[in-house]
């Protein structure tokens, strides 16, 4: 793999004519991942891209003028919430996710907000985000739910009652 430098990875914001390429960047991403665990339904996970989709949280992702992806990110006031980073074919496993990931870190720590995400089940992207820090919180049936935390911030204390005594020893 060639260094990479800085100059060849900009951002831009989204425009209405990237719609239909963010559309099927995410289509097939999904498709792969969930079609493996038989969840794939093209027609719902059409209407929960439109559904979350908004351009003004959406930056489009260029490497030496090339058109190579996007990424979503919502600016809750308690977090940062990573709703989807998606590359084509040819640019994944290239630094570029975790260049954009590691921006979105920092902006968390100058921010004091923890950044959150959800990866698709089978998503090989899981042990990046692994890697970089977050830990699985939750899961549903199509994905799992991963927070990174600020340094130095404990993990939130919560009650569990359990149906059964521990029997750890």
């Amino acid at each position: 793999m060639s260094e990479r430098r800085e100059t060849d990875l900009c951002l831009r914001p989204a425009e209405p004519g990237d719609y239909p390429l963010a559309l099927a960047l995410y289509l097939e991403g999904v498709k792969k991942h969930l079609t493996k665990i038989g969840r794939w339904d093209e027609d719902r996970f059409t209407a929960l891209f439109y559904q979350g989709y908004r351009q003004e949280q959406t930056r489009i992702i260029c490497v030496e003028g090339r058109v190579v992806g996007f990424i979503q990110v919502v600016d809750f006031t308690d977090r940062l919430y990573l709703r989807q980073l998606h590359l084509i074919d040819g640019f994944r496993g290239r630094g570029i996710g975790s260049a954009l990931i590691g921006a979105e870190l920092k902006r968390g720590v100058e921010t004091g907000r923890p950044v959150t995400l959800d990866v698709m089940h089978g998503n090989p992207a899981k042990r990046l985000y692994v890697r970089l820090g977050f830990a699985v919180t939750g899961q549903d049936p199509d994905k799992e739910q991963m927070i990174w935390r600020l340094p130095g911030k404990p993990k939130p204390r919560t009650s569990r009652k359990r149906s059964a005594p521990d029997d750890r020893r």
